[in-house]
């Protein structure tokens, strides 16, 4: 480095423990020695194995760490702005012990260990001082099981084919929602060339940042912010930036900004113009993530962002698409798929639609890695329990994201999917009496060569609730189970419409003819997966909640019991009494789907397992009770489930940031 650099670094270097306790001649002595580094993302710094020949001080930008064993590839964590990157190769010679990957466009500065050598044959005292303090650090640590970061903030890129109200309502609900759910450091970048409508949404007056501004300032200190970004009581930091200022001399510095919002906020929603010129495509190249959100208004534009957007991205993953209100485009994936989400309500109208304000809720948590999935176990009767399950999640606002069901879970379940409130399912649940079922059961009654009912009347019954909908045209992400009788293989449906996967995955067997459906005969689904937690993982639910309705078989209301043995002149009675083909059937299965879903249970962060015992599988009339017993079990648990969700933080137990951006 030049006399003038290094009295420039001097300040940032004396910041970083490994050098803030040396005297200014030994610190002067090493930073003549340190060369900067610019790698763009995606480079690695160096890879596990590889000889540790220097180390490294991160000025900008973040470092993946990884290691891989056997194939198998781990992520340590992330290393930012003020870190240093292998100092062992001070003192050992010892081969890199993971992978460094730049996640961003990043800045270092680099101390060769040749150099290092040098500096330690000429001044042995700054061995010395190093070793205490390399020695204290890596003592710290071991005890706090390493210091890099357990996340790496997020760059979201918004490209919006809203316009005007519907635009600035969307990014600003997105903002708050991201604050709240989270908890996080939430920065909002407005880049559109109007920039100013979202500092207005919050009640600010705008303060672009100018060229002027920019000039004068060092893009490398976290300074900068405090002088342009409005924070807001929420939390969120606004701040209004327009492309136009990042076109001319500062177009090479917007990696250092992107850089600059990471290290002061942990998600960054940077608000683009729909026109992707070169500001915009530089700023989507520096982000993590791309989220693209239209309406049926503006869908021209949407498909053409879509295309366009394909065609820049390096791995088409990186985008995730909302789309607001009814009628989505043709070749979106269904709702259980596929990286996008429908948000029921759309337009400044929307507003106050609380359906508006649950799905924007429902991507915040997206983004933020927070989706709540629920499985819905089987239990026919006992279904109803799942009933006061949904009822308590809604008076405590436990959010749902995902939902998964088998047998009269995936019912319920497609009903709550469906868009129904628990209070609505309680009702139908609550018609459905003897009276009921010996009326529609009746006419119901086929030839009972592989079922006593043909099914016709309960496929009947879900049509007239779904129609013809799909599993694309549902309020939330759904799927449900069944069983291919003849294979013993599990079905997955995620597709395709919902009223004829709910009828093959509540197909009972022996009460039910199996469900001819593709060319396979399905029956129910708890044969294969009683509680479907590996489902709703599987589409993408971060936090899973099970909701367990088996039982072993002897502790069900009207299990047959083991007697004392009979004197051997009532052997005969005994023999008459012992259990028949259909409970011998029964209890078989009901010990089956117990095993099962105790050995999956553990999957679930929270497993909520109501005593059903005082209760059949029959009992439909008896709704009312196992509704009741289904909410004291759900209460009993919303402590755990409260633990895991920041938006409840005075029960969360998972670690959170509050804003500052003084």
């Amino acid at each position: 480095m030049t006399p003038e650099e290094t009295q420039l670094w001097k300040p940032f270097l004396k910041r970083i423990s490994l050098f803030k306790d040396l005297s200014g001649e030994d610190l002067d002595r090493i930073t003549a020695l340190i060369k900067p580094l610019s790698l763009p993302r995606g480079a690695t710094l160096y890879r596990q194995g590889d000889a540790a020949d220097a180390f490294y001080i991160i000025t900008s930008g973040h470092v993946e760490l990884s290691t891989e064993n056997q194939g198998r590839r781990s992520v340590l964590g992330f290393a930012g702005r003020g870190d240093t990157l292998g100092e062992l190769a001070l003192l050992t010679g010892e081969p890199r012990p993971c992978t460094a990957a730049l996640g961003t466009t990043t800045e270092l500065l680099v101390l060769s260990r040749k150099d290092f050598a040098r500096i330690l044959r000429e001044n042995p005292s700054v061995l010395l001082q190093l070793s205490r303090t390399l020695s204290s650090h890596l003592l710290q640590e071991t005890r706090s099981g390493g210091r890099v970061q357990a996340s790496r903030p997020q760059l979201l890129a918004l490209v919006s084919a809203l316009d005007g109200d519907a635009g600035t309502l969307f990014a600003s609900a997105l903002a708050g929602s991201l604050g709240e759910q989270s908890r996080r450091r939430i920065l909002l970048v407005d880049m559109d060339p109007r920039s100013g409508r979202l500092a207005a949404a919050f009640g600010f007056r705008p303060l672009p940042v100018s060229e002027e501004l920019l000039s004068r300032s060092n893009l490398r200190d976290p300074k900068f912010l405090s002088k342009c970004v409005q924070a807001h009581a929420s939390g969120v930091g606004v701040l209004t930036l327009p492309p136009a200022v990042l076109s001319g001399r500062f177009y090479r510095s917007i990696f250092l900004l992107m850089n600059l919002f990471r290290d002061h906020s942990d998600l960054t929603l940077l608000a683009l113009a729909p026109s992707l010129d070169d500001v915009e495509k530089a700023i989507l190249h520096e982000s993590d993530q791309w989220l693209l959100a239209a309406d049926r208004e503006h869908r021209d534009a949407f498909l053409r962002l879509r295309t366009e957007l394909g065609s820049l991205a390096p791995q088409p993953k990186r985008l995730l698409e909302a789309w607001l209100g009814d009628d989505p485009p043709d070749g979106l994936p269904d709702t259980s798929e596929g990286d996008w989400l429908r948000i029921p309500a759309a337009g400044p109208a929307a507003a106050p639609d609380p359906r508006f304000r649950s799905g924007v809720e429902r991507l915040a948590r997206r983004i933020a890695r927070l989706r709540v999935g629920l499985a819905l176990g089987t239990g026919a009767a006992l279904g109803y329990a799942l009933i006061g399950i949904l009822k308590t999640f809604e008076r405590e606002r436990i959010p749902i994201d995902a939902v998964a069901g088998t047998s009269m879970g995936s019912l319920l379940g497609g009903f709550y999917a469906l868009g129904m409130s628990p209070a609505e399912i309680e009702a139908l649940a609550l018609g459905v009496d003897k009276a009921w079922v010996a009326e529609n059961l009746f006419w119901d009654l086929t030839l009972p060569r592989s079922g006593i009912f043909s099914g016709t009347t309960l496929l009947r019954f879900i049509r007239s609730h779904f129609g013809a909908r799909e599993f694309r045209d549902l309020e939330l992400p759904f799927s449900c189970a069944a069983t291919d009788i003849e294979s013993g293989e599990e079905v997955v449906f995620r597709k395709g419409r919902v009223a004829e996967a709910i009828r093959a995955s509540c197909g009972i067997p022996i009460f039910f003819q199996p469900f001819h459906h593709q060319g396979r005969f399905l029956v129910d689904g708890g044969l294969v997966d009683p509680v479907p937690i590996r489902l709703v993982s599987q589409m993408g639910a971060d936090i899973l909640i099970g909701a367990n309705l088996t039982m072993p078989a002897g502790a069900r209301k009207g299990a047959v019991r083991s007697r004392r043995k009979a004197p051997p002149a009532l052997e005969l009675i005994e023999t008459l009494r012992s259990p028949n083909i259909l409970q011998v059937l029964f209890q078989t299965i009901y010990t089956m789907e117990y095993e099962i879903a105790q050995s999956r249970s553990s999957l679930a962060h929270v497993n909520i397992q109501p005593d059903l015992s005082a209760f059949s599988w029959t009992e439909m009339h008896r709704a009312r009770e196992i509704i009741a017993a289904g909410e004291r079990m759900a209460e009993s648990v919303l402590p755990k489930i409260k633990a895991l969700l920041p938006v409840f933080s005075d029960s969360c137990q998972v670690g959170f940031h509050r804003s500052h951006w003084g």
